[in-house]
């Protein structure tokens, strides 16, 4: 991961890192860990390190989600966010925290959790459709579901240079788009997403490519290696 763009008002002149991104299969339920690492340079050669990780287990019906998530800087814990989220067969739901304090919400008829917006993604990437709207719970806040709009088009289909190491037959063959998404509030669509991200997606759900955009910001993400797991006995 590495620096795109930066906004003089961000204070950032370089920032580099790495993100690994795991997702096992659980036999009833998808086991995802992610762990995002950064540094910081500042116009005033400061530097500052993030170390952001999120876990999660959702059903594979995709009514139920464990997750956990820490934000540490400089070594030091921000915050962790702890709980359980539930959905019922009408489409409503709700969100029962641990950490930082006991706090229970409903989620709006139609949430869908990470995995099943993945899938659901690439779904109406298939059908053709261009624009689409998801409301993604995935416990990274304390106020609710996110409002995610989707654009979605062909796929550039670029060389990827370096070529990742590891098992390659995960990237050939595969149908692809580009698809761009904005991530807003829950009640608030009306002004600027709180961040974006750009990415080439294949059916598979592998992204070649991802850019984060966070307004002042924007960072880089290239695809350096990827892993076929083992399947579980079920």
């Amino acid at each position: 991961m590495r620096l795109s763009t930066a906004k003089r008002s961000s204070g950032v002149v370089d920032v580099r890192g790495t993100m690994i991104l795991e997702t096992v299969d659980a036999c009833e339920s998808w086991e995802t860990k992610q762990r995002i690492q950064l540094t910081f340079l500042r116009t005033d050669s400061d530097e500052f390190t993030t170390d952001s990780t999120f876990a999660s287990l959702e059903s594979k019906d995709g009514t139920n989600l464990q997750f956990s998530v820490r934000n540490a800087q400089n070594g030091e814990l921000e915050d962790e966010l702890r709980g359980i989220a539930v959905l019922s067969p009408d489409g409503t739901g709700k969100a029962r925290f641990t950490q930082p304090e006991e706090r229970e919400f409903p989620l709006p008829q139609g949430t869908i959790f990470p995995v099943h917006h993945l899938s659901r993604l690439i779904d109406d990437a298939r059908a053709g459709e261009t624009v689409k709207s998801y409301s993604l719970f995935d416990g990274a806040r304390l106020d609710g579901a996110f409002k995610v709009n989707a654009v979605i088009g062909p796929s550039p289909r670029r060389q990827l240079s370096p070529t990742p190491r590891g098992d390659l037959s995960l990237l050939r063959n595969q149908q692809a788009w580009s698809v761009r998404l904005a991530f807003y509030a829950a009640n608030d669509q009306e002004g600027q997403p709180e961040y974006e991200v750009a990415m080439d997606l294949q059916a598979n759900g592998i992204a070649r490519s991802m850019v984060l955009d966070y307004g002042d910001l924007a960072i880089n993400a290239r695809l350096q290696r990827i892993e076929t797991l083992p399947r579980p006995r079920c």
